[in-house]
């Protein structure tokens, strides 16, 4: 998996939910303490002013967020998650 997916730095927590037509996982460790992974091509849980990091194949078909607004970032690229419905 080549590509990268960030989300986070608001200060309100915010549940997301990232679906990809490929495969998406945490990057870090122990996922768990951060994000559920729902299945291997879905990733949801909440965040707040850390950063998540993932690593994805495939497209992103969807970014559903609730709550304050993080940032969300593709390759370091700031992307608008309204772009991103299914």
């Amino acid at each position: 998996m080549t590509q990268r997916l960030t989300i986070g730095g608001s200060e309100t927590p915010s549940n997301f939910e990232i679906t990809v037509d490929g495969t998406i996982e945490p990057t870090t460790e122990d996922p768990f303490e951060d994000a559920i992974i729902a299945s291997g091509t879905t990733v949801e849980g909440a965040v707040d002013s850390e950063h998540l990091e993932f690593q994805f194949s495939g497209d992103v078909t969807d970014i559903t967020l609730t709550g304050e607004q993080p940032d969300v970032e593709i390759d370091g690229e700031a992307v608008d998650p309204g772009e991103y419905v299914a």
